[in-house]
C-alpha cells in the first residue's frame, strides 16, 4: 500500500474514531442515566400509589421516607412545604387528619427539573446533528486528499490517481454514511428513552396528586363565604336586639330630660317673676321718692290758700301712707 493510499484513509479513520467516542459518550452519559432515572421514577411512583389505601395522616411522612436519599428529595421538600395540614380534635386532642394540595406536583416535578437537567437533554438533542456534520466534513476531507494527490502528467499516473481518488471518495462516503446512520440511531434512541422518562414522570406526578386531596382553595373560599354570611346574620340580629334593649332606656332618658327641662323652666320663670317684682318695687319706690317733696309742697300751698283744701290734703296723705305701707317706706309727716 502506497503512502497516498494511507493518507486517503486518514479522514474516514478519524470520522470512525470520533463516531465511536461519540457513541460511547452517548451511551455512558445518556442511555445509562436515562434508564436509571426511568427505573427510579417508576419505582417511586408505584410505591406512592400503594400508599393511597393507607392512613391519610401518615401519607406525608411515608412519602418523605420514599424520597429520602434520592435525587428528587430536594424537589419533594419544596413540594412538601406547600401541603396544607388539616387538623381536628380527636378525643379532646388536636391531631393531624390529612394533607391537602395547594400547588400541583407538576410545578415542582417538572420535565425541565427532573429529566432535562439530570440528562443534559439539550446537548444530546444536538448530538445527531454534530455527527452528521462530522460525516460531511470527512467526505470533503477525503475528496480534498484525493484531489491534492491527483497526478495528470501521463496516462499511467492518471489511471492510478483516479483509482486512488475513487478509493478515497468511497471510504469518505462510507464514513459519512456511518455518521448519518449513527446520528439516526442516536436520535431514535434518545427520543425513545426521553419519552419513557416523561411517561414515568407523569405517572409519578399523577400518583402524588392522587395521594393528596386538592381543591383546598375552593373549599376554604366556600367556608369563608359561609362564615361571612353567618357573621352578617349574627350582626343583624345583635343590632335588632340592641335597638329593642335601648328603646326603654331612650324613653326613660327622654322622660328624665323632660322633667329636668320643666323644672328648669319653672325655676327660671319664678326667678324672672321675683326679679320683675323687685324691679317694679324699686321703680315704684324711686318714683314715690321723686314725687314726695313736690306733693308735700303742693299740699302746703293748698292749705295756705284755702282751708277747704284740708280734706284734699288729708286724702293725699292717706294715699301716700297707704303706698308707704305697701312698699315699707318711712311715714310722711303731716304738713
Amino acid at each position: 500500500m502506497s503512502a497516498v493510499s494511507i493518507l486517503q484513509l486518514i479522514p474516514p479513520t478519524m470520522v470512525a474514531i470520533i463516531l465511536l467516542i461519540a457513541c460511547y459518550f452517548f451511551y455512558s452519559r445518556y442511555v445509562v442515566p436515562a434508564r436509571s432515572l426511568c427505573s427510579n421514577l417508576e419505582k417511586i411512583g408505584t410505591t406512592i400509589r400503594s400508599m393511597s389505601d393507607g392512613d391519610e395522616s401518615m401519607r406525608k411522612s411515608g412519602v418523605a421516607r420514599v424520597f429520602q436519599d434520592s435525587p428528587f428529595d430536594p424537589l419533594w421538600r419544596e413540594f412538601a412545604k406547600t401541603l396544607h395540614t388539616q387538623t381536628s380534635y380527636v378525643q379532646g386532642q388536636l391531631k393531624r387528619t390529612k394533607c391537602r394540595i395547594t400547588v400541583p406536583a407538576s410545578h415542582f416535578f417538572s420535565v425541565s427539573s427532573v429529566v432535562d437537567r439530570q440528562l443534559s437533554v439539550e446537548y444530546f438533542k444536538h448530538l445527531p446533528g454534530i455527527l452528521t456534520g462530522i460525516g460531511i466534513i470527512g467526505t470533503f476531507a477525503g475528496l480534498l486528499f484525493g484531489l491534492s494527490n491527483f497526478d495528470a502528467t501521463n496516462t499511467e499516473t492518471i489511471s492510478k490517481s483516479i483509482s486512488v481518488l475513487l478509493a478515497g471518495v468511497r471510504d469518505a462516503f462510507y464514513a459519512s454514511a456511518a455518521a448519518i446512520t449513527a446520528a439516526m440511531v442516536i436520535t431514535h434512541w434518545e427520543k425513545m428513552l426521553y419519552g419513557r422518562c416523561i411517561t414515568a414522570l407523569d405517572h409519578l406526578v399523577d400518583c402524588l396528586n392522587g395521594l393528596f386531596e386538592g381543591a383546598v382553595g375552593e373549599e376554604y373560599l366556600a367556608t369563608l363565604v359561609e362564615h361571612s354570611t353567618t357573621t352578617s346574620n349574627q350582626a343583624r340580629l345583635m343590632k335588632d336586639e340592641l335597638i329593642q334593649a335601648m328603646v326603654p332606656v331612650v324613653r326613660q332618658l327622654e322622660s328624665i330630660q323632660t322633667q329636668q327641662i320643666t323644672g328648669l323652666t319653672q325655676a327660671l320663670e319664678n326667678s324672672l317673676n321675683e326679679s320683675n317684682r323687685k324691679l317694679a318695687s324699686q321703680i315704684e319706690t324711686a318714683l314715690l321718692r321723686q314725687i314726695r317733696t313736690p306733693l308735700e309742697e303742693m299740699v302746703s300751698k293748698l292749705n295756705e290758700r284755702s282751708p277747704s283744701a284740708g280734706n284734699a290734703h288729708d286724702m293725699a296723705v292717706k294715699v301716700i301712707r297707704a303706698r308707704q305701707n305697701d312698699i315699707h317706706l318711712p311715714n310722711v309727716s303731716e304738713a
